[in-house]
């Protein structure tokens, strides 16, 4: 089933998400850098990339989703429910991808969810 969300731009850029176009789809984006330091300071440097992707189904983004260099994860959420989606760049050495559904009940995206239940319009 297709699933449209009308989402409250100017609420979502509160929260730092920031609006694209991707091969004529909408999608909203937010980008974390984290860093990882130890006794001896800065280790490295690596991204979270979120996503609110408003009009595509999994089967239409999962061969979408590709490695990104220096980002470690990225989280896709999409309207509807469903279970989560898992996939891994050469066994997580390269990064990890997760599809998230709005109705779903998993904790890694409770966050997305709250954000996008706050900026849906009425």
């Amino acid at each position: 089933m297709q699933y449209k969300l009308a989402l409250d731009e100017s609420k979502l850029r509160e929260f730092y998400y920031e609006p694209h176009e991707f091969r004529g789809h909408r999608l909203y984006r937010r980008v974390f850098i984290m860093e990882k330091s130890g006794i001896l300071g800065k280790i490295a440097d690596y991204k979270l990339l979120d996503f609110i992707v408003v009009d595509l189904t999994p089967e239409e983004l999962l061969p979408l989703i590709k490695p990104i260099p220096d980002v470690m994860v990225e989280r896709f959420l999409l309207p509807g429910q469903g279970k989560i989606i898992k996939k891994s760049f050469w066994f997580g050495l390269r990064g990890w991808a997760y599809i998230g559904f709005l109705e779903g009940k998993e904790k890694l995206f409770d966050d997305m969810r709250s954000e996008v239940k706050q900026a849906l319009k009425p």
